[in-house]
């Protein structure tokens, strides 16, 4: 675990390094190396949300939502199974417009979904999972209750959720970021642009 935690610490450097520059890179990761190296679900969660508060505090909006955005892709490159499980589930429906019906009438568990006029929302519901669960990634479970943390960490869910869709549709959609659990709501809001 703590290798995992490590390497995701080591992507948010190198997108901000990549995205933002070395200076900001350097800035918001000050106290990665310690980090990294925890297997304290707390203590890495305060962490991540130190970081992007100090990325929002340096980087303007566009920048710090492409950071994330681009972890949000790599993880859906390393974390494949669900979106595998789910291109599986597609080729039993002959039509999108099916597969769609049948996953908002039986979601997998974590998920829900609902159609609103021409776009799809997508929601996550990581209580479904524990009591007290707000994110589903391994960085931010730590993240107590009391807390909230930045939606720019959540432009990486929107990115996991755009390669989910477009592996699915075998093409590019358009997902926008709503409210997040750990940013105060109940569950993760994503808009999908089919």
């Amino acid at each position: 675990m703590v290798k995992k935690i490590a390497g995701q610490i080591k992507e948010i450097g190198g997108r901000i390094e990549q995205i933002a520059g070395a200076k900001v890179r350097g800035k918001v990761m000050e106290g990665s190396e310690e980090t990294g190296t925890s297997s304290d679900p707390r203590k890495i969660a305060l962490w991540v949300k130190g970081a992007m508060d100090r990325l929002d505090a340096i980087a303007e909006p566009a920048k710090r939502e492409q950071v994330m955005l681009l972890c949000g892709y790599n993880c859906a490159g390393i974390n494949r199974r669900p979106i595998e499980a789910a291109i599986v589930r597609r080729r039993k429906y002959q039509t999108e417009e099916a597969f769609i019906g049948a996953e908002i009438q039986k979601p997998p568990k974590g998920m829900r979904f609902e159609w609103e006029g021409d776009v799809l929302l997508q929601y996550y519901t990581p209580h479904a999972f524990g009591k007290g669960m707000r994110c589903y990634c391994s960085l931010m479970r730590g993240l107590p209750a009391d807390m909230t943390a930045s939606l720019t960490y959540c432009h990486c869910a929107r990115g996991f959720v755009e390669r989910y869709w477009e592996g699915i549709l075998g093409r590019q959609v358009r997902v926008e970021l709503g409210d997040t659990a750990i940013s105060g709501a109940e569950e993760c809001k994503f808009t999908i642009h089919l």
